[in-house]
């Protein structure tokens, strides 16, 4: 049974490769390929590559609760008080209230988790919405240029239902085609290991030698988060210059938690 490499959606270009390569078992170009996509993105640190997923944002208070704090009224579905915090000062605002920087019912601004590199599609009541009507600020925040977006919605329809909202984009940022050509280095690289055949990746093991006794030292397959392929390390250092192993993070309290995508 022959099984396909995961897609990560990362750019390859293979022009740099030897002759041999339009000549491979497709089976080994998709394996070295399935491979290079994902040492680039881990030895990134998980910042570059990633393909395009959904989310359906609603705030965490349009979640009936399990249990009542007090007070009670500002849980009441009737509109009570409602506590939030602008600029690092808590407020009780009113449903309906119409200050700036407070909505109940709908959002112009909406936050996406992690860094978004395209909106390829946002969907309101299952129909798909005019691109022309919100634009990408900053590195996360889709900005609606028609209506508010809805800050609830029915999590029991689909997404092609009325009462939904789905958006969908890939995560960035945007490899380009320097990021590709490494990617394909890497294919060259994998697909010869694949063979048999002498490569330029890192075994993982060094000799060291010190008054006469000789150890064998396992470094990891990468050491140092580095490839030793020069072409390929420059843009591992572009995006990853402190070999982080996963993105860097902030949290802060004062921030509801974002709905994680499917």
């Amino acid at each position: 049974m022959t099984v396909t490499a995961s897609d990560l959606c990362l750019p390859v270009d293979t022009t740099c490769c030897e002759a041999d390569w339009a000549t491979l078992d497709p089976v080994v170009q998709d394996r070295a390929t399935g491979y290079a996509q994902a040492t680039f993105s881990m030895l990134t640190g998980y910042r570059v590559g990633g393909c395009a997923v959904s989310v359906r944002p609603c705030r965490q208070s349009c979640v009936p609760p399990t249990y009542l704090d007090y007070p009670l009224a500002s849980r009441s579905v009737a509109g009570g008080m409602t506590p939030f915090t602008m600029g690092g000062r808590w407020f009780n605002a009113v449903c309906g209230c119409g200050q700036q920087g407070c909505s109940c019912t709908q959002v112009c601004d909406l936050r996406l988790p992690g860094e978004v590199a395209t909106v390829d599609e946002v969907r309101l009541d299952g129909v798909v919405v005019d691109p022309a009507l919100y634009r990408l600020d900053g590195i996360n925040t889709l900005t609606s240029l028609g209506e508010c977006w809805p800050l609830c919605q029915n999590m029991l329809a689909a997404d092609d239902e009325p009462g939904a909202f789905v958006v969908t984009y890939t995560p960035g940022p945007t490899p380009d085609g320097l990021d590709a050509f490494a990617i394909g280095l890497l294919a060259c690289e994998y697909s010869k290991a694949c063979r048999g055949l002498k490569c330029r990746l890192p075994s993982g093991v060094t000799t060291v030698t010190r008054q006469g006794v000789t150890l064998n030292l396992d470094t990891g397959a990468f050491p140092g988060g580095y490839t030793g392929i020069a072409e390929v390390d420059a843009r591992i250092r572009w995006w990853n210059p402190y070999g982080l192993k996963t993105p860097s993070t902030v949290w802060s309290p004062d921030l509801p938690n974002p709905r994680r995508p499917r």
